[in-house]
């Protein structure tokens, strides 16, 4: 049952989400950075009250927080540990929703071997690419490591949802998209050419991103 507290707080991340997009979209800064690391602090706390028993999403949840506050940053170093903390919460969300496909039919050993190979292939692949981009191969290596998780996280969301979740699930799948678009923009603004307004479209896929996930995970645990 979801407790009357969780919709006060999801209400307070819709504000918050609000105020941001406003303040990105307006280009106030001020406003924009003080507001940043509510949005999904809010929404962490309605999932900590609504599913406690589920630690890792309400890790993931916290560390996106982390995150948040670690990229309000413009340094590379800090930008490092920013992507370092995301890449740890979405390894919580992808290990959360294995957990929500165990519970059903436990996935087969292989589907672990083709993962891991698939996540070691694409970050090396992709290598000399991002190498070029960011001039960094310590970030270069870390980003790729990233984006498969973040595309593994849409993968699984996917078989999540074949597997009788698709109400909820299903959301994770759009959640994931939402992220990479996300990413996809803020990688062009920081290593590549930068442009009006990008924060207003960096956290208007990034919010939509992190609730859908955290929504989808969470709506599967209380209603199904």
């Amino acid at each position: 049952m979801i407790q009357p507290i969780s919709f006060v707080f999801f209400a307070l991340f819709v504000v918050a989400s609000f105020i941001q997009l406003v303040a990105a979209f307006l280009e106030k800064e001020f406003l924009r950075k003080i507001s940043k690391p509510f949005c999904v602090l809010f929404l962490a706390i309605a999932v900590a009250v609504t599913i406690p028993n589920h630690p890792l999403v309400c890790i993931g949840a916290f560390l996106g927080v982390l995150g948040d506050i670690a990229l309000i940053s413009k340094s590379r170093r800090i930008f490092c540990l920013g992507t370092a903390l995301f890449l740890a919460g979405h390894i919580c969300y992808l290990c959360e929703m294995i957990f929500v496909i165990m519970g059903v039919n436990p996935l087969p050993w292989w589907f672990y071997v083709v993962v891991a190979f698939g996540i070691l292939l694409f970050t090396l692949a992709g290598y000399p690419f991002s190498k070029k981009i960011t001039q960094n191969r310590y970030l270069a290596l870390l980003g790729n490591t990233y984006l498969a998780i973040l595309l593994l996280v849409s993968i699984v969301s996917i078989i999540a949802s074949s597997r009788g979740y698709l109400d909820f699930m299903i959301l994770g799948v759009i959640g994931g998209i939402s992220f990479l678009a996300s990413d996809l923009i803020l990688t062009k603004s920081f290593f590549i050419k930068d442009f009006k307004r990008r924060d207003y479209y960096i956290m208007l896929f990034y919010l939509l991103g992190q609730g859908l996930i955290l929504i989808g995970i969470t709506l599967t645990y209380v209603l199904v």
